[in-house]
Formats: structure tokens, sequence, C-alpha cells
């Protein structure tokens, strides 16, 4: 596993500032470590919230800004009251309890049936004091990286 140190670039960078001609507002900064499976070089990453579109937001690279994924804030979800973060993959982040971290769930929308799943067995795991993140993935045969979810906003 590689660990190493990027700079995320400031407010400066220019994104889209949309997601989909949707008006992106920018929150957060946050270096992936890893990046994410298929794009493990993009590493600097901005958090933006959907204007109009609460809970929902953008998590779009800096690197590749037309690469970017609509996310919702893990703790959303009722199902995610169940499902714990490792501790070996806090202290990758540093964090000292799950309390101390945000996690996101990458959502992916059929176009054919324009219903939502959610990648629960991944999450992108973000420890705001830093501003460094991880996607970790759970051994845990019962969560789904398409996990339907109608019902799922608590």
């Amino acid at each position: 596993m590689k660990n190493e140190t990027h700079t995320v670039p400031n407010d400066s960078v220019k994104t889209s500032n949309s997601f989909g001609g949707i008006p992106m507002t920018t929150s957060k900064n946050i270096d992936l470590i890893n990046g994410l499976p298929g794009f493990e070089d993009l590493h600097a990453f901005v958090l933006g919230e959907l204007e109009g579109y609460a809970p929902f937001c953008a998590f779009q690279s800096l690197d590749e800004p037309d690469i970017s994924m609509l996310v919702i804030e893990a703790k959303l979800l009722s199902i995610w009251k169940n499902i714990e973060i490792p501790p070996r993959e806090l202290q990758i982040l540093n964090i000292d309890s799950t309390d101390d971290s945000e996690q996101y769930i990458i959502l992916r929308v059929n176009h054919g049936t324009q219903e939502f799943t959610g990648n629960i067995k991944a999450p992108i795991v973000f420890n705001p004091k830093s501003g460094v993140a991880n996607q970790v993935i759970l051994d845990n045969a019962n969560l789904s990286v398409e996990h339907p979810m109608q019902n799922e906003l608590s």
C-alpha cells in the first residue's frame, strides 16, 4: 500500500464549479493518499456541496477536473449505523476514532431506472483535521458495491 504525502492545491485552483450543470460550492480540499480504483494517480480532490441538492455532494479531481463523482455522507444512511471502520484503517489517517472522521459513499445512477446505488463496501474515510483521506475496503461479505439507496436516508 502506498502511503505518500501529496500536495493538495489551494483554492486558487480552478474546478468546473459544477457537477452536470449543477452549481457546486467548494467546501473541502482532500488529499486522497492512494487514489481510487481506476484513478490511482489522482490524489487531489475537492468535496463540494451541490447547491439545491443537499445532502448530495460532488467529489471532483483537481488533477483531472473532468473526473467527478456523486457522493453522500455515510452517516446519513440508515444502514451505516451498523458499520464500523477498522482501527488499522483509522490509524493510516491518524484518526483515533470514527467520531473524528467523515465517511462518504460513492453513488451511481442507473440511467435506465433512474435509481441510485451506493458503494457501502468501500467508503472514502476523511480526516478533516489533516485533509487526508483513503478509500477503505471493508471486509464484510454483507456489504455491496451496488447497495440500493431507496429508503436509505435516515
